[in-house]
């Protein structure tokens, strides 16, 4: 893991929300550190997938191949929603957004604009399941041309994944994505599970739906 050091600015911001008594668990200087360096090594390594955002990964991915050796990175920045972290020894500044009790790596910094754009969450029912069920809850009209398809992946461990959905770029540009994942460990004891996933690229925004049962949460951003 690569070495991470917190600015005196940093320290200093951190220490008064923990006079005030308003310091969140995420604004301590270890999950810092520990969210700085696991953003770092997943954009040196290409293994961003499951920690961001799905529209916020192709930018993210094309400005990680000019990074060149990353040797260290400092936190230069931070609040209760935002952290910005500066990659030594070329200076390119990262972004990530409080979630929870932690951070998700959202963008590079370019200038002084360190603003985010505002997330919804909103829950809703699932009419049936299946790719299908993703599309309804979406109010995506899949066209006639698109097809089910189908994969399958070997995790190891005797697990196995499994995917059947729909993947098609619309008329307005839109990459969109409805599928249902079901994981299966064949040792004779353990039951599979599976949920449904939906994800719409537009530009820089986009939606994610995850679901399970006959619900499923939708994020705008």
């Amino acid at each position: 893991m690569i070495p991470v050091e917190l600015t005196a600015d940093v320290v200093a911001s951190l220490r008064r929300n923990r006079d005030r008594g308003e310091r969140q668990p995420r604004c301590h200087d270890g999950v810092i550190r520990s969210a700085i360096a696991g953003a770092v090594r997943r954009l040196v390594d290409n293994t961003l997938n499951g920690g961001v955002r799905p529209w916020d990964l192709p930018e993210l991915q094309r400005r990680a191949t000019g990074l060149g050796v990353v040797s260290g990175a400092r936190a230069v920045s931070v609040d209760d929603h935002v952290l910005v972290a500066e990659l030594q020894p070329g200076g390119a500044r990262i972004l990530l957004r409080g979630v929870d009790d932690g951070w998700r790596l959202v963008r590079f910094v370019d200038g002084d604009d360190v603003r985010v754009r505002p997330e919804t969450t909103r829950r809703v029912a699932l009419d049936g399941w299946g790719p299908d069920a993703v599309l309804a809850a979406l109010g995506i009209v899949k066209p006639d041309w698109v097809e089910l398809q189908h994969a399958n992946q070997y995790l190891g461990q005797g697990e196995t994944e499994y995917r059947d959905g729909y993947q098609w770029v619309d008329g307005h540009g839109r990459s969109i994505i409805a599928e249902q994942i079901k994981n299966e460990i064949f040792d004779g004891a353990t039951p599979s599970s599976s949920y449904v996933r939906g994800v719409i690229i537009d530009g820089d925004r986009g939606v994610l739906l995850t679901g399970r049962g006959d619900s499923a949460l939708i994020i705008e951003g």
